[in-house]
């Protein structure tokens, strides 16, 4: 829950949506490559998986 004021909860918000443009522009180049599927807290692409540990998301190879 935000605790701050409403110009910082304003802010933070104006921020999280110009990430998840960026972010959904990434995932759109990498569907490029080959199929992208996201699923219980992973996404995954040709020869690589996003998914997120404890605290942060991780990218890795995925050789299978």
């Amino acid at each position: 829950m935000h605790t701050g004021s409403p110009d910082e909860l304003r802010r933070k918000e104006q921020r999280a949506q110009a990430l998840a443009t960026e972010i959904a522009a990434l995932l759109s180049q990498l569907e490029q490559c080959g199929p992208v599927t996201a699923h219980g807290g992973r996404i995954t692409g040709l020869a690589v998986t996003i998914r997120r540990t404890n605290t942060r998301w991780t990218a890795e190879p995925d050789r299978s």
